[in-house]
């Protein structure tokens, strides 16, 4: 891993520096020009965080990348989008696994009609931009997890692509230690019938990483989950004839959990705009939990950094207001 190599060079910098001092004893004054070695050393660091800047741009000079599927050179297609790893099925797990698979466009009825042919229900068809359409959807394998893995987000992406959420990926990060690779391959064949040929993205996440994903120090967890809402009567505020313009759908699990999707206020989705994620229109919408009285969401923090790993922390600062506006769309919808 990159940044781990920068921090080690950064370290043996400072001890460097320390033994020189140590062995010395003295305390030394401005010094102009610097030592070979460590020169040397700055050097290594360059490079390496110019390598990670290139593969955070997802198209890292001379390096192969080993997918779920198979070992392969990322490769552009100029007439749709940028098309990395072929899936196909099988084969060993790979160091990093990509968030979103990409696909040739289709029309949304010729996809919805493509999704329930090959065993899927489609919950609800949501405009979320101009020209970004997501269908939600779910199938009997997902809905046996008892998670959020239980919906996948489509995005009908204009007449560019189609973009489908890796189960695999949000699998690893929603299950944790109950998540063994190649446990969705129904439900990634079933997609792969639906959409055609599935390609990687850009976006991907370290695969050993992902059941304990924190964006940085002291940001939230999976289970740093927030209540929006308690009471005995959640379900009946959420399918009354008032709430059809707060809610996308609702889907009910085997063990009695409440999925619900929720539509965002135009201003509150302006913040893919904002730091230009429009692709990723995906990551909505919006989904809360009902479970024993409760109503509780991912927190904003966790769920967007998880959605979308390429964004550093300037990215996030320019939306620092989305998470508290998020959140009170959703509570909107249950009062």
């Amino acid at each position: 891993m990159l940044q781990s190599k920068i921090i080690l060079v950064w370290m043996l910098v400072i001890g460097y520096v320390q033994a020189v001092d140590e062995q010395s004893n003295i305390v030394h004054p401005i010094v102009t020009e610097e030592s070979t070695e460590i020169a040397a050393l700055k050097e290594k660091i360059k490079k390496l965080e110019s390598e990670l800047a290139e593969y955070r741009k997802g198209t890292p000079k001379a390096v192969t990348i080993t997918t779920e599927t198979e070992e392969t050179k990322v490769v552009e297609s100029p007439k749709k989008f940028v098309k990395g790893a072929k899936l196909i099925l099988g084969g060993e797990a790979p160091e990093y696994l990509t968030t979103y698979y990409a696909a040739n466009p289709q029309s949304l009825d010729g996809l919805r009609g493509k999704l329930k042919a090959n065993g899927f229900t489609v919950l609800a068809t949501t405009p979320i931009l101009n020209e970004k359409t997501v269908i939600t959807i779910t199938n009997d394998e997902l809905k046996k997890t008892n998670t959020l893995l239980a919906t996948l987000h489509v995005l009908v992406n204009g007449e560019h692509e189609v973009l489908v959420q890796n189960p695999s990926y949000f699998g690893a990060a929603y299950l944790q230690d109950k998540y063994k690779y190649g446990q969705f391959s129904a439900t990634l064949k079933a997609l792969q019938a639906a959409l055609g040929d599935m390609y990687e993205v850009n976006d991907k996440f370290e695969l050993d990483d992902l059941a304990k994903y924190q964006f940085m120090f002291g940001m939230p967890y999976l289970d740093d989950t927030i209540t929006v809402a308690e009471g005995d009567d959640l379900l009946e505020k959420i399918t009354g004839e008032n709430a059809r313009k707060y809610i996308a759908y609702t889907l009910e699990l085997p063990n009695g959990t409440i999925i619900v999707g929720h539509k965002l206020r135009n201003e509150t989705k302006q913040f893919l705009t904002k730091i230009k994620v429009e692709r990723h229109a995906n990551i909505l919408p919006y989904e809360s939990m009902i479970k024993e009285g409760k109503a509780v969401i991912l927190d904003p923090k966790y769920y967007l950094a998880l959605s979308l790993p390429l964004l550093h922390m300037s990215d996030f600062m320019k939306i620092a207001s989305s998470p508290e506006e998020i959140e009170k769309d959703i509570k909107r919808a249950y009062k």
